[in-house]
């Protein structure tokens, strides 16, 4: 559980020995680290509590796909409003008339809070009525950078857990493999065919993050790609040799027809539409470019 997340050993080992002796609370606090990785975590227990499969989060079981792509039902992700500052108490008085709701298909429902400190204090006190009480088929998993930034009397109630501070050398390294990873694919789809170009996309296939990274390394070859075809030299990406490549495998026309089909990729990658979906158009937008 949590193998490709950056979060501390201590923050795994009191999760997982939690969840694996029952002993999970029914309010969870998720604080440190990054608000992606924070929420990743979040998704990734349940994953792990919705699995239908013995050796849980599976990964591969309906529910985990349903939960890694945000479409299971009892899976409920709440985050601040595009029109608001923060989390009004309407919104949390709406989670609580669904928290008496038995589940759909697993044993649990489970409410995720991202960035819970942008509750207002009426919604904090809301929620803390729901914890007081709470329902046996229910998890609360609230994220936030540090729960200082939450009421005492919510704090009291949940179980507090730290994913620790980003690490700056696993993001360097990660970002390094990210960057090496859309050199390679970008090789791939100018000398190989589609099947050999999808194999050296299967390290991705369990990595959304990864996938979102490799993309947006992608984004400045292709840039450069389209530079170079308008007789351009003003590169910005780290592998110019491959921009050249790749100019003149493509028309001017496919190269601005590649720069856009990674925008909409990264577009897609980034509303936490369906994984496999965007990594298998990933593969056949390439080509259908390539083909034209």
């Amino acid at each position: 559980m949590f193998e490709s997340l950056s979060v501390n050993e201590g923050f795994r080992n009191q999760i997982e020995t939690a969840f694996n002796k029952g002993r999970l609370s029914h309010a969870l606090i998720f604080e440190g680290a990054s608000e992606e990785i924070r929420l990743n975590a979040a998704i990734e227990l349940s994953k792990a509590i919705l699995c239908k499969e013995k050796l849980k989060p599976c990964g591969i079981c309906s529910s985990c796909n349903k939960v890694e792509n945000l479409g299971h039902p009892d899976l409920h992700l709440i985050k601040k409003p595009a029109d608001s500052t923060m989390i009004k108490v309407d919104t949390v008085r709406e989670i609580r008339n669904k928290a008496l709701l038995f589940p759909n298909e697993g044993s649990k429902s489970i409410f995720i809070i991202n960035e819970a400190q942008l509750m207002n204090p009426s919604a904090q006190n809301a929620l803390l009525k729901i914890f007081e009480e709470p329902q046996s088929h229910v998890v609360f998993i609230l994220t936030c950078p540090s729960k200082s930034s939450l009421l005492d009397t919510v704090i009291s109630r949940a179980t507090s857990y730290s994913l620790g501070e980003e690490s700056t050398k696993d993001n360097s390294e990660r970002a390094q493999k990210a960057k090496e990873k859309a050199n390679e694919l970008l090789l791939s789809f100018i000398k190989e065919n589609e099947l050999s170009f999808m194999k050296k996309t299967a390290d991705l296939q369990k990595d959304k993050q990864l996938l979102l990274e490799v993309l947006k390394q992608m984004s400045p070859i292709v840039r450069d790609c389209v530079v170079f075809q308008s007789g351009s030299k003003e590169t910005v990406s780290d592998y110019p040799e491959t921009a050249k490549k790749l100019s003149l495998a493509l028309t001017a026309k496919k190269g601005i027809m590649l720069f856009e089909t990674v925008s909409h990729l990264i577009d897609s990658a980034e509303k936490s539409a369906n994984h496999n979906l965007t990594l298998t158009r990933l593969s056949s937008k390439f080509y259908d470019i390539k083909t034209q």
